[in-house]
């Protein structure tokens, strides 16, 4: 009997067989290892940060000026000021400042891509040379009629040579100038400005800082098209696109034990919204089944429970009306090695895993007991995609140091100075009165004070001469009290290599009363800061310029930016002493411009220094300063263009009995017997 089924029905026998589905696999033995593997791992990294969370709230409190809950206890029960005062907050962002003005305030990216140097050539190359030199020289023989000679022939092929390398050079430079325009581009589209704003802040102030990217999502932006009129359009519309993003420092949790990122495992704590979550549904990578599950069962919050990050978020809302959103999706994101039957089992393509036995990095996202995604690392070395860096580095430590944690001590110090200043103030500022009741009267209000009142008293009953109303001056310590806050304080710049100088403050003594002395002052204080933007350029800003230089070499389809480059940062090392480094250049320009000196320097020497000092003031260089391949190469065509000259001069002159040039006035006069002259 044929059994009809409505559409209801079906949906809802479809939806069971896709719930079971899921259920059969996430209850696998093999999906119940990824997220035991995984969890086990998160236990231990949330374990082994426990005492750096503690840091990094004090340092957030630190800056925003407040005291911890034990210590403002005991300052109430102590009585008198709470006066905090906010040297930290200062210095993080006089150091904030500082180093956005050497690293984004320069008009040009804080990197640079330069093309490598040419090796030797290689075979494919060598040939292509050989037949462009057999082509000259059988042109050369249909010229002049005649072999070369053996000097003709080397001469002929070192120009060659040397064009052909100059070409190879000029290749290079352009590929290299098209890959920097369109990371630059990749950069601006991608969030790196806002990013590494944000990632500037978390340097000073946490143990590490942290910077991901490039990592590929889906945009939404407009297209412009054009219709069947002609007339412009605006649609929305989506594209696949690098991003670059800050991470806050309270949600990364690495591996125990490890000193660099590129080692061992790391989870990132994904707080994600409803929409968010469920905008994760269609993207390649995801388990669509395991997110709607997700969905369907509600929250994960309760098996995270970081009460750290519940507390720093808190700190945070005190400078801002926003809440915490009540309906969040706890995820974990994993990058580390799992095992490769463990990927296939869960639904990856065998072809992807070609040794089940081994171990793969792998990027997997888990929520509650739910795997939602699991994939390889797409990284062709195996790195993740974060880049790390403190402000002060520990030797064999993952983490750091922050400006706060730098000077928390000192902080402490000023803080009890000025609040023993203020109360001193206040205690100082009238007389203590000590009044002997017995000799007062019961009606007299002895908190009352003014001038002129008159005191009935009574006769001492111990007989004593003392007067029934005495006023005690306390001593005035502000002084004392001043100095003190005021060492600790020039202390403050020494410890964090953030003078007072460099965000403005003129009241310097010594050598800072003059111009050349404070120029002299604030290159010393460069020194220190100087070594903070050496990590930003080595930790972070080389290696995600790389990542995004190997995206594109992989993906990209303009095969016109596709070239060997290096990556150069331009960070404090090479802008703090740019100037110096171009006065003492114009120096030895101005000391060896004399004849003795210019034999020993030679044109090539003086031209690399110019082109250095070009450099120096973001000059086009190739465009003032040839390159000393360019120089050889023109003075080689040069000197041809003389000889091809001076060879066609001899032959005119052979070609003359009396030597006179052919074609001239003469050689018409004698030709045309005279005729010449009456045209």
């Amino acid at each position: 009997m044929l059994q009809v089924i409505d559409n209801a029905t079906l949906v809802q026998q479809e939806k069971e067989l896709r719930d079971k589905a899921l259920a059969d696999r996430q209850a696998d033995s093999v999906v119940l290892g990824i997220t035991s593997h995984l969890r086990t791992c998160w236990d231990a990294a949330k374990r082994s940060k426990k005492p750096l969370e503690t840091v990094m709230l004090k340092a957030l409190r630190q800056r925003n000026g407040e005291y911890e809950a034990d210590k403002l206890q005991q300052i109430h029960q102590q009585g008198g000021s709470d006066i905090y005062m906010m040297i930290t907050e200062v210095k993080c962002r006089a150091a904030e400042s500082w180093l956005r003005d050497i690293l984004l305030d320069q008009g040009t990216p804080p990197w640079d891509l330069q093309p490598t140097p040419i090796p030797d050539l290689s075979p494919d190359q060598t040939a292509e040379l050989q037949n462009v030199f057999a082509a000259e020289v059988v042109k050369m023989i249909e010229q002049h009629q005649k072999a070369p000679t053996p000097d003709d022939i080397a001469e002929m092929k070192e120009m060659l040579t040397q064009d052909y390398r100059f070409k190879l050079l000029q290749d290079a430079d352009n590929r290299a100038r098209k890959m920097k325009v369109k990371i630059s581009d990749q950069f601006a589209q991608g969030g790196w400005g806002e990013s590494f704003n944000d990632f500037i802040t978390d340097l000073v102030t946490y143990p590490c800082a942290f910077l991901k990217g490039p990592v590929v999502r889906r945009q939404r932006k407009l297209v412009y098209t054009k219709d069947e009129m002609g007339r412009t359009t605006v649609e929305a519309g989506e594209v696949i696109a690098p991003e670059f993003e800050r991470v806050d420092p309270f949600k990364i949790y690495p591996e125990p034990g490890i000193t660099n990122i590129r080692d061992g495992y790391l989870f990132e704590h994904h707080p994600l919204s409803r929409t968010e979550l469920a905008d994760m549904i269609g993207v390649p990578g995801y388990d669509e089944d395991a997110i709607r599950k997700v969905l369907e069962l509600g929250n994960g919050q309760s098996w995270i429970n970081e009460d750290v990050e519940m507390m720093k978020d808190e700190e945070e809302r005190k400078f801002h009306t926003e809440s915490r959103p009540t309906d969040i999706y706890d995820a974990l994101e994993f990058w580390g090695k799992v095992s490769g039957k463990m990927l296939v089992e869960w639904g990856m393509d065998e072809e992807e895993i070609e040794d089940q036995a081994r171990e793969y990095d792998a990027n997997v996202w888990i929520v509650g007991n739910y795997v939602i995604k699991a994939v390889l690392n797409y990284d062709p070395l195996g790195e993740k995609p974060y880049a790390k860096t403190s402000f002060i580095k520990s030797p064999g430590a993952f983490w750091g140091k922050g400006i706060p944690e730098i000077i928390e001590d000192i902080q402490g110090v000023c803080n009890a100075s000025a609040r023993a200043l203020i109360n001193n103030m206040g205690i100082s500022s009238g007389p203590q009165v000590e009044v002997n009741l017995e000799r007062i009267p019961p009606n007299e209000d002895i908190t009352q004070l003014h001038p002129w009142k008159i005191w009935q008293v009574t006769n001492d009953p111990f007989g004593s001469s003392s007067p029934a109303v005495r006023f005690t001056q306390p001593d005035d310590n502000a002084n004392t009290l001043m100095a003190v806050y005021d060492k600790f304080s020039k202390l403050a710049d020494d410890h964090s290599g953030i003078p007072s100088y460099v965000y403005g403050d003129l009241n310097v003594s010594g050598a800072g009363r003059t111009a050349s002395g404070l120029s002299m002052l604030m290159g010393s204080a460069g020194k220190g800061i100087r070594q903070v933007v050496m990590h930003i350029d080595n930790d972070v800003i080389k290696p995600v310029v790389h990542r995004q230089f190997v995206y594109n070499m992989r993906y990209d389809e303009d095969e016109s930016i596709k070239g060997d480059v290096d990556i150069m940062p331009r960070g404090a090392v090479n802008l703090a002493v740019k100037e110096t480094v171009n006065m003492r250049r114009i120096e030895f320009l101005n000391a060896t411009a004399n004849e003795m000196d210019m034999q020993i320097v030679g044109k090539e020497g003086r031209s690399a220094i110019l082109r250095e000092i070009a450099k120096g003031l973001q000059m086009p260089v190739d465009d003032i300063v040839p390159s000393r391949e360019k120089s050889s190469h023109d003075e080689k065509i040069k000197a041809e263009m003389m000889k091809a000259q001076q060879q066609a001069e001899m032959q005119a002159q052979a070609a003359q009995p009396d030597g006179s040039p052919k074609g001239g006035m003469e050689a018409n006069t004698v030709g045309n017997g005279g005729a010449g002259r009456s045209r």
